[in-house]
């Protein structure tokens, strides 16, 4: 592994994660994630590619936050803007993996497809002191596959040693190695790549998610919206259905300019605009996107809105090209 500095080279961010971790004493398989620093990582490492590391942080990835994230973004869109920089590969805890592979998507998705250059998360299941981690094939693959020439760019995560489009990214299972699935979208289902601005570390919309379950209650709809929540994420049953006591709540949330997105606490499968029931009739359907990438994509959305300068265009807008939808009603 060269580290020539004349030389095109692959660029690795770390930020922490499973594949940094390192088991603990208790005997019950327990471990601490972020432990291990990417240089540290990167000796295990062998390939052809010069390689180019970053600490950019080392934590748990459920501990992730909207400030670290707009710092990656940051990061990437310089590192993509480099010349020298053939692929990006950023070492992640798979807890918002997807997250953050949709966040990516969303802010630098296009330009990397513009200059084919590949953005890469991966990360592991097992720490990397495990006797059979999975974190050096991973991050093997990861750097082979972002060096690549004449592929298509964009942003993309390899787990399990396959590549997987950011955006299509599932995790589909709590902790079985092979762990990531690849949501199959229809033949003919276009998504539309616009990059949108990356919010400073205040300017994040606040943005929460709610459960509609067997006897749901209404208060904590109300009480989000008297603190100034800005959008709701609906994690609905089935395809994206939503407790009749929820709705009214929710409609007035609506009514005072608020934003809802319905998606599915399924975590798989398609929630479209509307219900037959009629309720949440102006809420906008979630399309592919799991609860928790809906509320990226919808904070996304407001942030683009809120821009001085900014199109007529509305969060709708916004969030309707992000999930393929071909008309906001």
């Amino acid at each position: 592994m060269s580290n020539s500095s004349n030389s095109p080279f692959i660029l690795v961010i770390g930020t922490g994660g499973t594949i940094a971790g390192l088991t603990t004493d208790s005997g019950n398989g327990g471990y601490q994630a972020g432990q291990v620093p990417i240089s540290t990582l990167l000796v295990q490492i062998e390939t052809k590619f010069s390689i180019k590391n970053i600490q950019l942080s080392n934590i748990d990835s459920c501990d992730m936050s909207e400030s670290l994230l707009s710092k990656l973004g940051l990061q990437v869109r310089t590192g993509l803007a480099d010349p020298k920089v053939m692929g990006i590969v950023i070492t992640h805890g798979t807890d918002t993996m997807e997250e953050t592979a949709t966040f990516l998507e969303l802010v630098c998705g296009e330009y990397s497809k513009n200059l084919g250059k590949k953005v890469v998360l991966t990360g592991s299941m097992l720490p990397s002191d495990h006797p059979e981690a999975d974190g050096p094939r991973n991050l093997s693959a990861a750097i082979e596959f972002s060096g690549e020439g004449g592929g298509p760019g964009g942003v993309w995560a390899v787990m399990g040693s396959k590549p997987i489009p950011g955006l299509r990214l599932v995790k589909g299972h709590s902790s079985d190695v092979d762990a990531f699935l690849e949501e199959t979208l229809p033949n003919g289902w276009t998504q539309v790549s616009n990059d949108l601005p990356i919010p400073s570390d205040n300017q994040w919309p606040w943005v929460e998610i709610i459960t509609s379950h067997s006897g749901a209650r209404l208060d904590i709809i109300r009480l989000l919206r008297d603190r100034g929540v800005q959008g709701i994420v609906l994690a609905g049953t089935g395809a994206g259905t939503v407790h009749e006591n929820l709705a009214p709540a929710l409609e007035q949330f609506m009514e005072a300019r608020g934003a809802v997105v319905r998606a599915s606490r399924i975590g798989r499968g398609y929630v479209g605009g509307t219900l037959a029931n009629g309720r949440l009739g102006m809420a906008l359907g979630a399309g592919f996107l799991t609860p928790a990438k809906a509320r990226i994509a919808l904070q996304l959305a407001l942030f683009a809105t809120a821009q001085s300068g900014a199109k007529t265009l509305s969060w709708r807008d916004y969030f309707a090209k992000i999930v393929g939808l071909s008309e906001v009603r």
